[in-house]
């Protein structure tokens, strides 16, 4: 087994976005072949979390279908963890064009102690840019079973490591670095 895997979460409705913003081109690629850009340095194990695989056939990269389809990025999660073969994942949103990969080593070295590794941005988390353990299961398959889909609803309990805003702005501008593209008009 693997110590850590990468998993992009891809399954979400894009409702005000107006379209699929997964497979939406900004500069010349898909939002999400940005996403792939800035993790590939760091993971060779790469994986598609989606409830239609097909739309990412033209990336060559494992796609699974969500577990518990239809409960948002939470049952994405629930899914690379429980199904991937690695004792840790990384979790990454495809639509967060301006991940820093530096700081994707950062986290990904910083030693399996913990839970959940996940970065802390004006004391919020950001659950879609982080790294769960195998021992997240139980608390995440409570909380959907309980019809608590809140991102970090789970995180009650677990031994968390908060990287700090001291940490990520040694990289990037958190606010940038953490952008989740709602709205075109986020992209310019």
């Amino acid at each position: 087994m693997s110590s850590i895997k990468c998993a992009i979460v891809a399954g979400g409705k894009s409702g005000r976005f107006g379209s699929d913003k997964s497979i939406y081109v900004y500069n010349d690629k898909t939002l999400i072949e940005h996403v792939i850009d800035k993790v590939s340095p760091v993971f060779s194990d790469i994986s598609i979390i989606a409830p239609d695989g097909e739309k990412f056939n033209f990336l060559n990269l494992p796609v699974i279908a969500d577990i518990v389809p239809r409960m948002g990025p939470i049952g994405g999660i629930y899914t690379a963890v429980q199904t991937l073969n690695a004792e840790r994942i990384f979790i990454f949103p495809c639509d967060m064009p301006y991940l820093n990969t530096e700081f994707i080593r950062y986290m990904a070295d910083i030693p399996p102690l913990y839970d959940i590794v996940v970065p802390m941005v004006q004391g919020r988390y950001e659950p879609l840019h982080a790294i769960y353990s195998k021992n997240c299961l139980p608390a995440i398959k409570r909380n959907i079973d309980a019809g608590d889909y809140r991102m970090s609803g789970f995180y009650d309990g677990l031994n968390i490591r908060a990287v700090g805003e001291d940490e990520i702005c040694f990289y990037d501008d958190p606010e940038r670095m953490f952008l989740n593209v709602n709205f075109k008009e986020d992209l310019n």
